[in-house]
């Protein structure tokens, strides 16, 4: 796995400025991550590139979410169609069950 899975949480929990703040690994995003970070680079022939390639991901995903709360664009997530969302937690699942049998 990837720090995607603990770094942003643990950010989360210092600046978030919810009283109720409900944060957790995101299992699902850093499976999913790892999986395409590992078709692209080995990352027992070269970390430090594997690394590189996932912190910028992570940074990017990070910076995208910083300006979408900066512009306050959350609202933008009702455009989210009901079929998209019930897709992406299943090509989760399927992800998960692949990762499983190996």
């Amino acid at each position: 796995m990837t720090d995607s899975s603990v770094v942003p949480p643990l950010v989360y929990a210092f600046m978030g400025s919810s009283r109720d703040i409900a944060i957790g690994p995101v299992a699902v995003v850093s499976l999913l991550l790892g999986s395409l970070l590992q078709d692209e680079i080995d990352s027992s022939a070269s970390p430090v590139g594997y690394r590189h390639l996932a912190f910028t991901a992570t940074f990017f995903a990070g910076l995208t979410q910083f300006i979408l709360g900066l512009f306050r664009l959350g609202f933008l997530i009702d455009f989210l169609s009901h079929a998209a969302i019930v897709g992406f937690m299943g090509g989760a699942a399927v992800t998960i069950a692949l990762q499983q049998l190996k």
